[in-house]
């Protein structure tokens, strides 16, 4: 880093309660193991690339994931197994293991066709999530900003 940051340690304090915190969450709200829910992640981000238009707000984003609408944005540009061991660097087996007990909870599903998408089931589950996510982040974002290493932070480089 070329700039020190100087509340280095309390930037990193506040980051790893948020990271306990989703570690804790997903397990309790969603019942999956941490690497389930990056797996569940990195569908959510190829979802929302590929659908969302700039600016959508949060009711938009939750209505076109249900299952109808994303048919036809995935048949353009599917995302595979392959596709997310590679984006995670973990083995095809692993994501492959895992995207199986995902369908079981029906927070999946996969087509060769169109590939790994969410279901319709995701939205009732990862909202209550998603919501809490996003109150942990500003806490985190605060808590930051409270310290003054908010600015410090997003004033880094390489």
């Amino acid at each position: 880093m070329k700039k020190n940051l100087d509340s280095y340690s309390e930037t990193l304090f506040h980051l790893i309660n948020f990271r306990n915190q989703q570690f804790i969450d997903v397990k309790s709200m969603i019942g999956i193991d941490y690497e389930s829910f990056i797996i569940i992640s990195t569908i959510g981000s190829h979802y929302l690339v590929q659908q969302t238009l700039q600016g959508s707000n949060w009711d938009t984003v939750w209505e076109n994931t249900r299952q109808k609408k994303i048919d036809e944005i995935y048949s353009k540009k599917k995302l595979t197994i392959f596709a997310v061991a590679n984006i995670l660097n973990i083995p095809k087996e692993t994501v492959r293991r895992k995207v199986e007990i995902l369908k079981k909870k029906k927070l999946v599903s996969y087509t060769s066709k169109l590939g790994l998408l969410p279901t319709e089931k995701i939205e009732d589950i990862m909202k209550p999530f998603a919501t809490r996510e996003l109150i942990n982040l500003a806490k985190f974002l605060q808590a930051l900003k409270k310290h003054k290493a908010l600015d410090q932070l997003l004033n880094l480089k390489e």
